[in-house]
């Protein structure tokens, strides 16, 4: 006796295919992530130099304003609203706070 059924067999996917593409997947994955992460960190140095150059532009301007240079810890100036409205940065990169030396140039955050 022969039974006439339709074919048993699904479309879709069988475990050896999802497994090809997760593995597909996996490889893009490991080539691609490391250079969003490259990336992620040469932006935060650039936004550290750049915090930088804020200071030190808002320094010169304490300077012409007071005759004097900002306090080492930037006490003084990060209280103005005035200078720093939204309060003083700290660095993207190592979540340190800036200071300054006594000719009012940031120290330090030469991140390579």
């Amino acid at each position: 006796m022969v039974h006439n059924r339709p074919d048993s067999r699904r479309g879709g996917l069988s475990l050896l295919e999802l497994l090809a593409v997760v593995v597909i997947l996996g490889i893009l994955a490991g080539l691609i992530v490391p250079r969003f992460g490259k990336q992620s960190l040469q932006a935060k140095r650039d936004a550290c130099q750049v915090h930088k150059g804020e200071i030190e532009v808002q320094a010169i301007l304490w300077y012409k304003a007071t005759g004097r240079w900002p306090a080492g810890d930037l006490s003084d100036i990060g209280s103005d609203p005035g200078y720093f409205p939204d309060g003083l940065p700290v660095c993207p990169v190592d979540g340190s706070r800036y200071r300054l030396d006594s000719n009012g140039r940031v120290v330090g955050h030469d991140h390579k």
